[in-house]
């Protein structure tokens, strides 16, 4: 298993954990068509973080919230949420979380919908790989 799905794996179930109370649909990939509110995890963009003897990688993803209405609070929660996600130590196959950082966060109004993102900057390693 490589890292960036070691990586989705754990933000996946991380995400359903918190978005659920909210009613926020969770997607792992952008929907065709879907009600809000809703979140979509990207793919993680992915970067070499090794040394001699450590398999690492340093990945960089994204989630996205939409909502509509003429206030964002479900949104912000929903937000806020999703902020405060910390990852385990240990993900499937191996790999070990050795930083997990918010990196950015945004939202803007398009019309009436609402969006959100969250971005994070995760450092992944596994010994003798």
């Amino acid at each position: 298993m490589t890292a960036r799905e070691a990586l989705r794996g754990g933000l996946l179930a991380k995400l359903r954990t918190v978005l659920q109370p909210l009613a926020v649909t969770l997607f792992d990939a952008v929907p065709v068509r879907a009600s809000v509110p809703q979140a979509v995890l990207g793919e993680p963009s992915e970067s070499d973080w090794g040394a001699a003897g450590i398999e690492g990688r340093e990945l960089r993803v994204t989630v996205t919230l939409a909502d509509e209405g003429e206030r964002p609070l479900r949104l912000r929660t929903a937000m806020q949420a999703v902020e405060a996600i910390a990852l385990p130590d240990m993900l499937a196959d191996g790999w070990r979380v050795g930083g997990w950082t918010v990196m950015a966060t945004r939202m803007a109004k398009t019309g009436a919908r609402w969006t959100a993102s969250v971005e994070w900057r995760a450092r992944l390693w596994r010994m003798g790989q």
